[in-house]
């Protein structure tokens, strides 16, 4: 039997949302995606649920897209859907009444940087990687991450990030005001729950009423940045350079861009 895609467990008042794809570095499949929006709205009907902590299985917190389920795109349509539903992550986590936690202990690639990035808090371990990576494949930050990245870290930042694309360590990120806390490995957990309890124990009222305060100019914005990166990614998802990315990470080579769709 396999295991659920995404797993749910409740601490006090904090929910524990976990990626379950370890082997596969928590990258979002369409079935990931489904399973993480279904638990996400699950946290955000229930009232005894004051923080949710998002993590990842093993040694990634998530990897980003699923490279074997983007380079099997061979229409636009399928694409679209794929890049809107990752998409659909970060719409839930920033409009959530709820506070945030992205427990970081690994690589927060792609995605799933946009993804930590979408929650109030990062917790980071000191071994964790922050990289945009989807230059390296010959795709554009998506789920959000062109509205949230340069709202953080500025314009230059942002463009440095996005576009050769560097890889951050977690002081480094924290330097650039992505993470809120860098912690040993071995004592991220506790830091996350000590963080969690912290948050658990303010009025849900006020906590949700600041969030919504604060957040109200991004998420105002977030759509038309999400249907925007969409309708780019998508079209790149099925060209040439793409694929031709995929295949050379697979092959562990220098990819060679020519610029056709």
């Amino acid at each position: 039997m396999m295991e659920a895609p995404v797993l749910f467990e409740k601490k006090g008042a904090a929910a524990w949302v976990t990626l379950n794809r370890a082997e596969r570095m928590n990258t979002l499949t369409p079935e990931l995606i489904a399973a993480l929006l279904e638990t996400l709205a699950r946290c955000e009907a229930d009232d005894a649920v004051r923080v949710v902590v998002l993590c990842g299985k093993g040694r990634a917190f998530c990897a980003g897209g699923d490279l074997p389920t983007i380079r099997g795109f061979e229409r636009v349509e399928e694409a679209e859907a794929y890049v809107r539903g990752a998409g659909k992550i970060t719409s839930a986590i920033l409009s959530s009444k709820k506070p945030y936690i992205a427990m970081v202990g690994g690589a927060a690639a792609g995605a799933g940087f946009n993804i930590a990035l979408a929650c109030d808090f990062i917790c980071a371990a000191r071994g964790a990687k922050f990289t945009q990576a989807f230059a390296a494949i010959g795709l554009i930050s998506d789920c959000g991450g062109s509205l949230l990245l340069p709202k953080l870290v500025g314009l230059a930042a942002a463009k440095r990030l996005m576009m050769l694309p560097d890889v951050l360590s977690a002081e480094e990120a924290a330097s650039l005001g992505i993470v809120t806390e860098v912690a040993d490995d071995a004592q991220l957990a506790e830091c996350v729950e000590k963080l969690a309890r912290r948050l658990g124990a303010q009025s849900p009222l006020a906590s949700a009423a600041s969030k919504r305060m604060l957040n109200m100019r991004l998420c105002a914005e977030l759509d038309g940045a999400l249907l925007l990166e969409e309708d780019a990614q998508s079209q790149l998802i099925v060209g040439a350079d793409c694929k031709e990315g995929i295949d050379a990470f697979f092959a562990k080579r220098a990819p060679v861009f020519h610029g056709k769709s």
